[in-house]
């Protein structure tokens, strides 16, 4: 606590010094601005995305970061009697081609330093926002994710670790919240659609051995033992393995007639698919479901389309095409100006969406928008979004969908089991 303590007296007093000696907010940083800072010094603010801009998941983040400068255009950089500056991180390496530890830690330490910056939207992988919020969290700096899904980051559950949540808070307040339901729920809801609608008897697990992979496919397994669904193995795979033949002929000689892979396809998850249809058997022979890292366009051009055609996948998401009212108005004009949306291309401005939330009942310093962060609530472009005491959203689901004529096709949707 000491040092907490220490450290959030020199923040306050680098502020301090910051404001007499330049007379304005906002600046600092440099990179790519999606707004300029009109209006009063005092009330100009910066929002950062951290996200990794390199690697598979470059076309999704890509296009997320263009929907939330689109929304801020929209509203003309404004909210209350604040203006709004963007900046876009990447905490991705192009050697790794995702997220990478170090970038990722010195990132939370730029925004940090930074005292313009209010509130940073990200991460997108729940590894590297275990490292970046216990460093925000020693200067009360606001975290909201659009896509963080390991639980231990809010709560304690199946997949969590020891010492969490309370190990990334370490002044005692927290500063994060996500507008996506954690994996336990997403454990819970796939392993009884694999059981229940997929007719499967045994399921072989896999995981990435990352934090989010691993932690989602301890999940479906605790929720696979709880419903009678036997489990041939669980085992992590190499990211860095040329091929997984030796482990697919592992999984056949199991008997297992279904397949959970729990991970982020950039982690060589092309190949892992490739070689699961090759060794084990097509998607309609052996069922497979893969957690939500998996349900990007990218795993099409990764595996090949004819690899994923029949594949199950889970994303504790709206699909694009449904979004509710202002949402499916939003989403059009995304489209004609990036494509077609990506899963959780909403979910940025829904993130932002909060954020200005808890900014405009906030005095505008880091410490208000962090305390306006608890019990926060917005009607977003996804619907509306109450966070509850843990900084999760109170409406908790996911979403089925299955690889169709080289695309995500929308099944159905489960609320969280109560």
């Amino acid at each position: 606590m000491k040092r907490s303590t220490s450290w959030a007296v020199l923040v306050f007093l680098i502020s301090a010094i910051a404001l007499l000696a330049a007379g304005c907010g906002g600046g600092g940083g440099g990179g790519t601005t999606g707004g300029t800072g009109g209006g009063g010094a005092a009330k100009t603010v910066k929002i950062v995305s951290d996200l990794p801009l390199q690697g598979s998941s470059a076309s999704q983040t890509a296009q997320m970061n263009d929907a939330i400068k689109l929304y801020l255009q929209e509203i003309g950089n404004k909210v209350g009697n604040y203006t709004i500056q963007f900046e876009a991180f990447d905490d991705s390496t192009a050697a790794k081609g995702a997220w990478d530890e170090a970038t990722c830690s010195a990132n939370a330490r730029k925004y940090v330093e930074d005292t313009s910056v209010i509130g940073v939207l990200g991460t997108f992988n729940s590894g590297c926002a275990k490292l970046e919020v216990p460093i925000a969290n020693e200067a009360s700096l606001a975290y909201i994710s659009p896509a963080n899904t390991a639980v231990g980051l809010t709560h304690v559950g199946p997949g969590s670790e020891s010492g969490e949540p309370e190990k990334y808070y370490p002044n005692g307040t927290r500063n994060y919240a996500r507008v996506v339901t954690p994996d336990d729920v997403q454990g819970q809801i796939d392993a009884n659609y694999m059981k229940d609608k997929l007719g499967v008897t045994k399921v072989f697990i896999l995981d990435d051995k990352d934090a989010y992979g691993k932690g989602v496919a301890d999940a479906f397994e605790g929720a696979a033992k709880d419903i009678g669904l036997a489990v041939a193995g669980h085992e992590g795979w190499d990211a860095n393995a040329q091929n997984y033949k030796a482990l697919m002929t592992k999984i056949k000689a199991s008997g297992a007639d279904g397949i959970f892979i729990g991970g982020i396809s950039c982690f060589n998850g092309g190949q892992l698919v490739k070689d699961k249809v090759a060794i084990v058997g097509d998607n309609a022979t052996v069922q497979t479901i893969v957690s939500d890292g998996f349900v990007q366009a990218s795993l099409f051009d990764e595996a090949g389309a004819d690899k994923v055609e029949g594949i199950y996948g889970s994303a504790p998401t709206l699909n694009p095409d449904d979004l509710p009212g202002a949402g499916k108005a939003f989403n059009a004009k995304v489209q004609a100006q990036f494509g077609k949306p990506e899963v959780y291309t909403a979910y940025a401005v829904a993130a932002l969406q909060m954020m200005l939330a808890a900014l405009e009942k906030s005095d505008g310093s880091r410490e208000g928008v962090t305390k306006a962060l608890a019990g926060a609530t917005a009607d977003t472009v996804v619907g509306p979004i109450t966070f509850d005491q843990n900084g999760d959203p109170k409406d908790k689901f996911e979403s089925i969908f299955q690889g169709k004529g080289g695309s995500w096709a929308f099944l159905e949707q489960f609320k969280a089991p109560s």
